[in-house]
């Protein structure tokens, strides 16, 4: 039987299960919205992404996209447009007491909820009906407070992390020597990339405008706005890339845990028509 925490999860709140059963998305689990679901892995007690193995991770971010594709289908009345993907991954990050690795999948609608209201819900959620979670807040600034950092700064802290990854070992791609394409419009500069992944399908970069000190962004490197539009290799190669990205980051900046947000499509905050995954270390 699957278990979220202290919680025994029922056969039928098992909406989907993975190629080789390895993850499970789950429904009717306390929804903070409607259509919630909670992607897991099948194997108990693994608590953080870093404890998954490459096939589990791989089988646990195809079920996220396939969640999505259900939800979409199946949805009783307005059908979803968008998506919020938010993993608390650890404690310091968030992640309820008591229970292990999960990934939110939340249905989105055109101006269904204020910006952070989907944040708020998710930070209070738990598997347990009439228990909220109560996570430390960070000091989130103000958007209008975000202003945007110059060229030398974001060089500076991009060089750190990539240094960071030769001296422990972290072995990637090329780095790129001309600018990376980010949506239609935005042009990164190649100073901002300090990771590309073995394959060159994906990279992380540092953010003009960070929430939190480490807030960085992996991206793909082929311009898909959604992740239903990323190839079953791309969508291994970005996860993996993430899992690299966290320990780079966490282990330049002494930090324990990270979030993990992914806002897929307009509706759910997407500014940029490109997957990127936010990784704020915690």
């Amino acid at each position: 039987m699957l278990q979220l925490g202290r919680v025994a999860i029922r056969e039928v709140d098992v909406l989907l299960r993975s190629e080789s059963g390895l993850a499970a998305s789950l429904v009717r689990i306390n929804p903070c919205v409607d259509g919630h679901a909670v992607v897991i892995p099948s194997r108990p007690h693994v608590k953080v992404l870093a404890d998954l193995t490459a096939t589990e991770l791989t089988e646990f971010a195809q079920l996220i996209v396939a969640t999505e594709a259900v939800q979409q289908a199946t949805t009783e009345h307005t059908t979803p447009t968008a998506f919020n993907i938010a993993i608390k991954d650890g404690y310091p990050a968030g992640q309820p007491p008591f229970t292990a690795l999960h990934a939110h999948v939340c249905p989105r609608y055109t101006a269904d909820l204020k910006p952070d209201e989907i944040f708020e819900r998710v930070d209070g959620w738990t598997p347990e009906d009439g228990v909220v979670n109560t996570p430390p807040k960070p000091d989130w600034p103000n958007d209008a407070d975000r202003a945007a950092r110059t060229a030398e700064v974001m060089f500076a802290e991009a060089s750190g992390y990539a240094q960071y990854a030769v001296d422990h070992g972290l072995q990637g791609g090329e780095l790129p020597t001309e600018p990376v394409s980010f949506g239609p419009k935005i042009r990164l500069s190649p100073k901002q990339c300090f990771f590309v992944s073995p394959g060159g399908g994906s990279l992380a970069t540092v953010n003009l405008k960070p929430l939190l000190p480490g807030h960085v962004l992996v991206i793909p490197k082929r311009a898909a706005a959604t992740l239903k539009e990323l190839s079953s290799d791309e969508l291994a190669d970005l996860w993996a890339t993430v899992r690299c990205v966290q320990r780079i980051v966490k282990g330049k900046l002494g930090m324990l845990a990270s979030e993990l947000g992914i806002q897929d499509g307009r509706d759910a905050g997407q500014s940029v028509p490109h997957v990127h995954i936010h990784v704020i270390p915690r």
